[in-house]
């Protein structure tokens, strides 16, 4: 196995020899010369750690191992392979074929795709093949196999020896894949010798749900005669039964397993018969020695940092939680269920006297208890929950990931994730911790080694009685910085008490955090109760904390229970200190981490997962509760159905005979409950029709009428338009009196200045799709358009007497304007204009926003990545060289800045006179292809031509409906005409969009070339502003009063667009001022 090669013990220096190594023999004269060995605790406890984490990388291993394709045929190894499929009848059998296509096609998706060359053949009683030779792999030839597996069929029997004889005249393999279902026709031995004499490559043979033990032993005969690999699946259990990558791991840890009985052994005395002596270093010098003196350890402790590279900056499980929780990632149960569940239905029944639910939900539907105790009845969609639970799982995975990821080794299991981009360092140095400042000081060099590099600015401070700070402000995280406060650490020493609350005071207080936009953040490493009233010191945190932008971490370090190098407060427990600290980081708005020489024992971060971990698994248990309830129903309806066929079985089925007698009706004659009901309506209506005692009052009962709603069904065009409604009542005097409750109210013919609503944070799009909801035009606010109504028109006509053309008399009554060459009216007053230019204000601070959005990161220099499949072409020919550079940095900019925290699949092409590809296909935006993609580019160099046809028609094959992102200066060993004819057909076959970005264009046409480009294909535009205009937009955005400037010119299409709206909306905002000043003179001159 190529991985054991690098990963063994013998490779990892993990073996007994190795365990010896470490220990000091002598020589005992006075024992008849025996032999007596010494080994520290440090190194002895650090070998065993090692052999512990390589038998967890051994099970790792052996888990990945056992997903995908790797589980049913193991890993193929090997450039040029060729590939023996079993399609005798067994093999390929009505039930097994489906299975066995399926198997491939993953095979083929995850482990053939990335070979040099491949070769298909099946053998069943004849032999047959893909292609007459060995090809070339490709995205066509991908396809090909695809539809090759497809297309197999079962051919009878199982002739391997043929097919090895078929497969022998091709000699550039370099390796035989061979999957065998059945009992081969030839005997083992003949198989095996054939393989020896004919010298044939290295076979990896593969027993595919296969029982037969004839089929086992050829496979393994197969693999041993020619130094390759055997690998057998059972489709039955779903598991590997035996292989040679599965035998090497498991000899590995036992291994592993051996070697850590003897360091058990070595603890106890004895190793192999021989004396051993273990000598406890740290608790030996502890007692009696401080590091700021020690000769002894200087040389461990004393050494200068090892920086690390500069991950990217993590963030809390409550951050990430927002992003990939079961909320967001749209898994909430009741959710889901919400538009499928139904309340139960009760209504009072005035004839019973009750209150009767109904019953059909009960009947056809699924009862479920809601989030809220009520019961609910659902329609239960199998095929639906069942994709629920999958995606759920996945969910259960990435938490498990994220813990795992938390729970490692160095400073995070320490310190937790460092969020904040500014870092406050509180380290207790008291005199309780002189038997523990080894390990402070050596949790703060794994802090200043892994965490603080990529950081913008830190400090540290030790307290015991006293407070001392290394410096007085933050300073950078420079290399030079780093080091210089790992010296000062070391020569600190631990005395006094554990004065918490003046460290505190003199961190909080001094530092000015509100004045910076960056997070700031401070972590306490502290081993217990500070001396102070804890009630004091919470109250200090929090208000403190809530009027600065910080957060106050605590992380709490004890030693087991039995042992006393880890102190803490005499007057506490353990628990009892944990809850106390706790408290103050969540008073502090902070998180707590409990963590021990064991491991951790509580943190907020892993406690947000668990419990998100455990709201899915009751999600998935009452989905199973569902399933089972659903089965449960149908197997009860299914009964009931059978039980009453079996009980009547002489009853006819009904027939639709049309000459068959109806029944007769049901009677109509009222209840008694009915007729009581009824009298009392009568009785109502009587009192309603009352009359006048008097004699001459003569007119009819009054009752209320409703003109907008007629007796017929027809009504006029008034009538629906106008709706009136009134009630009529009698006066003292016997006179009718209205009053109308309904009337039509006057519709006004000019619209009011509207108010606008905008979002505060960014949307991905482009600025085009951007203005469809916040241009000027959809959000009304075009002043124009408010002008260009009827009411609007200034009127002229011609008069015969003075034969000339003179304005109407009411046009002196509004003031007038000039807009585009035209007189118009201004109906608009003042207070109405004011309100226009608050709301375009506001409008306008939105777009200056949005304007610095986009000149920020990665969306300066190659615009916006919308979408999220993506593949990003790079010309490296020689005429990029002056700006190559530059272009790599950015490029790695927008890997982390948009494609990584956006979770983009994507891929890199780079071409000059060749094309080269970064991976074969698509790739999730992860860590770590993260990082080696930045790798890659900065292994390019420009150089050659540029054959961008190629590249364009090359990523076009990774995937339908993919978009690229072309970055080049347009110079191309094609023509322009014949790259834009063909990126027309490729944008009809593949659906692809191409986005350009130009780089070092001294060539207008070249320019040219790339915008037509994009916008033929459905693209975007974009030229990178130079730094000066850059320099200047930002500037002039961070002025109030940045509108009165005016913008540089923009090539691109986003900032093109924005730009321009944005000189329209300050155009408007100049008229409306005018227009306002006019208004006002005008009512001035009226008023005088």
């Amino acid at each position: 196995m190529e991985w054991l090669e690098s990963h063994s013990l013998e490779s990892c220096g993990l073996t007994l020899s190795h365990l010896i190594s470490l220990c000091n023999t002598k020589h005992m004269p006075e024992n008849g010369d025996a032999h007596h060995m010494h080994i520290s605790t440090v190194p002895l406890a650090d070998f065993e750690e090692k052999l512990y984490k390589a038998i967890e990388m051994y099970h790792d291993q052996m888990k990945c191992l056992t997903q995908g394709s790797k589980k049913v045929f193991g890993v193929v190894n090997g450039s040029r392979l060729g590939v023996l499929v079993d399609t005798s009848n067994f093999n390929c059998s009505e039930e097994r074929l489906p299975e066995l296509q399926q198997h491939l096609l993953m095979l083929i998706e995850e482990q053939l795709h990335l070979k040099e060359r491949l070769y298909l053949l099946s053998y069943s009683t004849d032999v047959s093949s893909l292609w007459d030779r060995p090809v070339y792999t490709c995205p066509l030839r991908h396809r090909e196999s695809r539809v090759w597996v497809m297309q197999l069929r079962a051919g009878g029997g199982c002739d391997l020896l043929q097919a090895l004889q078929r497969v022998l005249i091709h000699s550039e393999l370099d390796t035989l894949f061979i999957i065998l279902g059945s009992c081969p026709d030839q005997m083992v031995d003949v198989i095996c010798d054939y393989l020896v004499q004919t010298k044939m490559p290295a076979v990896h043979a593969v027993a595919y749900n296969c029982s037969s033990p004839a089929a086992i032993e050829t496979v393994k005969r197969m693999a041993a005669v020619t130094g390759g690999k055997y690998h057998v699946f059972s489709a039955a259990l779903g598991v590997v039964d035996s292989s040679t990558d599965m035998e090497l791991l498991w000899t590995e840890i036992k291994a592993a397993r051996d070697i850590l009985n003897q360091i058990q052994s070595i603890r106890l005395g004895q190793l192999e018969g021989i004396p051993v002596t273990v000598q406890s270093e740290i608790s030996m010098g502890l007692n009696h020695l401080n590091l700021s003196d020690s000769t002894s350890a200087s040389c461990s402790v004393s050494a200068p940092l090892c920086i690390q590279p500069a991950d990217p900056v993590p963030i809390s499980s409550s951050e990430w939680l927002k992003t990939h929780g079961l909320k967001a990632q749209k898994l909430d149960l009741y959710q889901l269920l919400a538009s499928n569940a139904y309340s139960p239905k009760k209504t009072f029944v005035p004839i019973l006297g009750k209150t009767i639910a109904s019953t059909v939900h009960e009947r056809f539907m699924v009862q479920f208890t809601w989030i809220d105790g009520i019961v609910k009845y659902l329609h239960v969609d199998l095929p639906s929950l069942q994709r629920y639970q999958r995606k759920l799982m996945n969910a259960v995975h990435l938490f498990e990931r994220r813990v795992h990821y938390l729970n490692r080794t160095g400073s995070l299991q320490i310190w937790g994730a460092i969020c904040e981009q500014r870092v406050q360092v509180l380290l207790e140095m008291s005199g309780i911790n002189l038997h523990y400042q080894l390990h402070i000081q050596h949790a703060i060099r794994l802090l200043l080694q892994e965490q603080l590099p990529n950081r913008h600015s830190f400090n540290v401070t030790v307290f015991g009685s006293d407070v001392k700070s290394w410096q007085e402000k933050m300073v950078p995280t420079t290399y030079e910085n780093l080091q210089a406060v790992w010296q000062w650490i070391q020569g600190t020493e631990s005395s006094g008490g554990r004065n918490t609350l003046a460290a505190l005071q003199n961190v909080l207080e001094e530092e000015p955090y509100g004045e910076s936009s960056l997070t700031c953040g401070v972590y306490l490493l502290t081993t217990g109760m500070p001396d102070q009233d804890l009630a004091s010191v919470n109250a200090y945190v929090s208000e403190h904390c809530r009027t600065a932008n910080l957060n106050l971490h605590v992380c709490l370090i004890t030693g087991e229970k039995d042992t006393i190098q880890c102190p803490v407060s005499c007057n506490s427990t353990q628990a009892v200190t944990a809850r106390a600290l706790r408290g103050l980081a969540h008073a502090g708005h902070g998180r707590f981490l409990w963590v021990t020489e064991t491991g951790i024992i509580e943190s907020d971060d892993i406690s947000l997962l668990i419990e998100e971990m455990e709201t899915a698994a009751i999600y998935s248990q009452k989905c199973t509760e569902l399933v089972d309830s659903l089965i449960q129903r149908s197997s009860i309806k299914g009964s009931e159905q059978s039980f009453q066929e079996m009980s009547s079985p002489f009853i006819k089925p009904q027939t639709s005979d049309r000459s068959a007698k109806l029944p007769p009706p049901r009677p109509t004659i009222l209840s008694l409950a009915r007729q009581e009901n009824r009298q009392k309506v009568r009785s109502a209506q009587k009192r309603l029709a009352w009359r006048p005692s008097s004699s001459k009052a003569d007119f009819p009962p009054v009752q209320t009428t409703d003109v907008s709603k007629p007796a017929g069904h027809l009504r006029s065009a008034d009538q629906r338009r106008i709706k009136v409604s009134q009630s009529v009542f009698y006066m003292e005097d016997g006179s009718v009196g209205v009053v109308f409750k309904k009337y039509p109210k006057p519709k006004s013919t000019r619209e009011s200045i509207t108010t606008i609503k905008l979002l505060k944070h960014e949307d991905l799009c482009s600025t085009k799709q951007w203005l469809k909801r916040f241009g000027i035009k959809n959000l009304k606010m075009d002043l124009h358009k408010m002008l260009s109504g009827p009411e609007c028109s200034h009127s002229k006509k011609m008069v015969p007497s003075v034969q000339k053309r003179v304005s109407a008399k009411y046009c002196g009554i509004f003031p007038s304007v000039q807009i585009n060459g035209s007189v118009k009216h201004l109906h608009l007053t003042a207070g109405e204009l004011k309100q226009y230019l608050n709301e375009t204000q506001k409008l306008m601070q939105r777009y200056n926003r949005r304007l610095e959005w986009l000149l920020t990161g990665s969306r300066c220099m190659f615009g916006t990545v919308l979408e999220k499949t993506v593949c990003i072409l790079l010309d490296v020919s020689g005429s990029m060289g002056s700006c190559f550079s530059d272009l790599q940095k950015g490029l790695a900019l927008l890997i982390w800045d948009q494609l990584h925290a956006n979770s983009v699949r994507f891929n890199m092409v780079a071409f000059s006179g060749e094309v080269r590809l970064w991976k074969p296909g698509l790739v999730q935006s992860t860590e770590d292809l993260c990082k080696d993609a930045v790798l890659w580019l900065n292994q390019l160099s420009p150089h050659g031509g540029s054959c961008m046809l190629q590249a364009l028609q090359t990523s076009c094959g990774l995937e339908d409906a993919v978009s690229l992102y072309l970055m080049s200066d347009g110079g191309s060993n094609s023509s322009h005409r014949l790259i834009l004819r063909e990126a027309e057909t490729l944008r009809k076959e593949k659906h692809v969009t191409i986005h350009t970005t130009a780089f070092n264009c001294h060539d207008r046409a070249c320019t040219e070339f790339l915008k037509c480009l994009a916008h033929k294909t459905g693209g975007r535009f974009h030229l990178a502003p130079d730094s000066t205009d850059t320099d200047f937009v930002k500037k002039s955005l961070s002025d109030m009063n940045s509108t009165a400037s005016a913008l540089p010119e923009f090539e691109g299409d986003d900032l093109r667009r924005l730009a321009e709206e944005i000189e329209k909306l300050n155009f408007f905002q100049k008229q409306a001022k005018t227009f306002r000043e006019t208004v006002l003179q005008f009512k001035n001159l009226e008023d005088t």
